[in-house]
């Protein structure tokens, strides 16, 4: 796993996402939490934005100096890219492996990339690191909980993802699941594995938490709009 992270937020009647590099070292511990303790309010979202793409988020106007580089905003002079859809976040930084969103609600996410793009409220992973202040096993338990639901839940609603499945695999889902959920990367197994499961579905996924963000309580995933020009954005499912 690398350690490249991006910032992204949806734009508020521009119909258009700004996003662009925050910084190697992106885990939450150093990215995420300082969104979260000093980047909650949009004017600071608004002057963070503005500072363009990041070689390290600290303080608010720490850089103009007087905090150590721990705490340091570093600018890397470089302006955010600017795109039509939450699907071109990724799209100009190779190899990202955290991305945090801000949404129209006013909230930050947290977005595991992959085959699916799994995007969750950042107090949800605030609320379950490990004992180094690390979201990786929580991440995995995450990616597994989408691909139990696509091939559970989901399943069993949609009749016509049903007969795909059965025209696609002789074996049936059982098979499939099983082949899935054994792997350490459940998600990317479906993409590597049943890549038509993968295209049938849309390339993102939300899932849902309490208000404390402490409990998981649905997940949300659509038929694929990937080439549609009215794809509905993830703020609106």
């Amino acid at each position: 796993m690398g350690d490249t992270s991006i910032i992204a937020r949806r734009i508020e009647g521009k119909n258009c996402v700004q996003y662009g590099w925050s910084g190697n070292g992106g885990y939450y511990k150093t990215v995420g939490c300082c969104l979260l303790d000093y980047y909650y309010k949009p004017n600071y979202v608004e002057y963070l934005f503005k500072l363009g793409q990041m070689q390290h988020i600290g303080k608010p106007y720490s850089e103009r100096g007087g905090q150590s580089i721990l705490f340091s905003n570093i600018p890397c002079g470089e302006p955010h890219y600017l795109g039509e859809s939450e699907r071109e976040i990724f799209s100009r930084l190779a190899f990202v492996d955290y991305c945090y969103f801000y949404d129209l609600d006013n909230k930050w996410y947290y977005v595991i990339p992959g085959p699916f793009r799994i995007k969750i409220r950042l107090d949800y992973i605030h609320n379950h690191l490990n004992d180094d202040g690390y979201e990786f096993e929580e991440r995995r338990r995450i990616q597994d909980r989408v691909s139990e639901y696509i091939l559970n839940d989901y399943y069993t609603s949609d009749i016509e993802f049903q007969e795909m499945i059965k025209d696609k695999c002789s074996t049936g889902i059982d098979d499939i699941r099983k082949n899935v959920m054994n792997e350490t990367d459940s998600c990317y197994a479906i993409w590597d594995k049943y890549k038509f499961i993968y295209d049938y579905l849309d390339d993102w996924v939300v899932i849902d938490v309490d208000d404390d963000g402490q409990n998981i309580t649905g997940i949300k995933i659509r038929k694929n709009q990937k080439n549609s020009e009215m794809r509905i954005e993830t703020i609106d499912w």
